[in-house]
């Protein structure tokens, strides 16, 4: 007796047919959730970033300020007021600038000029949404008590 070893045309082609139709369902998932993963983690950065100019507000005694560009912010950046606590300010050295550019599709859809955070933890309030392709979106609170929620 012989024995043949290895596929035949037919169950490779049944396979790679298998293969495409995995695919064709699997594809557009994976873009919708890499998305949805982008708007979380802008949404994210912001949230983390507030959270830690309001800690230095408290820690150091005086005004910190998170400044956001306008009409369509591409970057926010944030401010130390300094002593004599001026949170808007166009020297470049004070400003840590965060790009946007790193979450490709996500964009603020609305957003105040400027946040400042006060020596005792309270803020100026102000809320911020985002927005992506595919429709969904996401928004930070900056209350103000100094409390700041994202959802």
């Amino acid at each position: 007796m012989r024995k043949d070893k290895g596929f035949t045309l037919v169950e490779m082609m049944v396979v790679i047919a298998i293969m495409a139709i995995v695919s064709a369902i699997a594809v557009p998932n994976f873009y919708s959730y890499a998305a949805g993963m982008k708007l979380r983690s802008a949404s994210r950065d912001l949230y983390s970033t507030l959270q830690s100019t309001r800690m230095k507000a408290i820690r150091q005694n005086t005004r910190w300020a998170v400044q956001f560009n306008a009409p369509t912010p591409t970057n926010y950046r944030v401010i130390d007021c300094g002593i004599d606590n001026i949170c808007v300010s166009d020297d470049d050295s004070l400003k840590i600038p965060t790009m946007m550019s790193q979450y490709a599709g996500v964009n603020m859809t609305s957003f105040p000029g400027i946040v400042e955070f006060y020596p005792d933890g309270t803020s100026s309030g102000g809320i911020i949404n985002f927005g992506n392709s595919t429709g969904h979106t996401s928004q930070v609170e900056v209350l103000i008590s100094g409390r700041i929620k994202s959802s």
